[in-house]
């Protein structure tokens, strides 16, 4: 009875078709985080235009301060206006410097949020997705290669067989079942080159003609 080996049906198969449409899934994920994120950033940062504001009014309760400072010379009234031009200058200070820590807070916050919210989504896309997509993109670098190498009649066997006992690994049960009812007993009498061309068509790549 062929027996078959138990990592087939805990392990899905991974295909081209698989991966580009994956990459498409992720790629539009990325696109819409990284809008997001700097759009709330953007919108945050717009709000710097209330604190400019308040910078503003400081500015123009400066600007009466110092002309009631100019009215201090002025006899009967002048000691009083002086002394309130002094408390709205002080208070014009405060009120800009304010604004102006506003300002400086707002433009921080507008960028740590926007930063959070774009890349925070991300982060299994760097930390899970990423990793594996360029050990995929490695894998099929290699087997390209030694395609293109030179092909002896060695060389040739070794890849197949190698490609194949991949196959036996790689692929789900379904789709290793549907390549042959018997992957272990194709190995051992070395029927491998329809496990091995199996193997070449999950990674995307074109058989070579002289497998054919």
């Amino acid at each position: 009875m062929a027996r078959t080996p138990s990592s087939t049906s805990a392990r899905p198969a991974r295909s081209a078709a698989a991966v580009t449409t994956w990459d498409g899934v992720v790629s539009f994920w990325v696109v819409f985080w990284l809008v997001v994120g700097v759009t709330t950033g953007y919108l945050i940062w717009q709000l710097t235009g209330l604190s400019a504001g308040v910078v503003d009014a400081g500015q123009a309760l400066n600007t009466a301060g110092r002309a009631l400072q100019d009215l201090s010379g002025t006899p009967v009234i002048g000691e009083r206006t002086g002394e309130l031009g002094n408390r709205i200058m002080e208070t014009a200070t405060s009120v800009r410097a304010g604004g102006a820590s506003a300002t400086t807070s707002l433009r921080g916050l507008a960028v740590v949020i926007g930063i959070a919210v774009g890349l925070g989504p991300l982060s299994p896309v760097l930390v899970i997705y990423l990793p594996r997509r360029l050990a995929w993109r490695r894998e099929v670098r290699e087997v390209s290669a030694v395609l293109a190498g030179p092909a002896t009649s060695a060389t040739q066997d070794a890849a197949v067989e190698i490609l194949a006992r991949r196959a036996v690994h790689n692929l789900g049960l379904r789709d290793l079942l549907a390549v042959t009812p018997d992957p272990e007993g194709d190995l051992a009498a070395g029927r491998c080159r329809s496990l091995a061309r199996a193997e070449l068509g999950r990674l995307g790549l074109a058989t070579p003609a002289s497998w054919l």
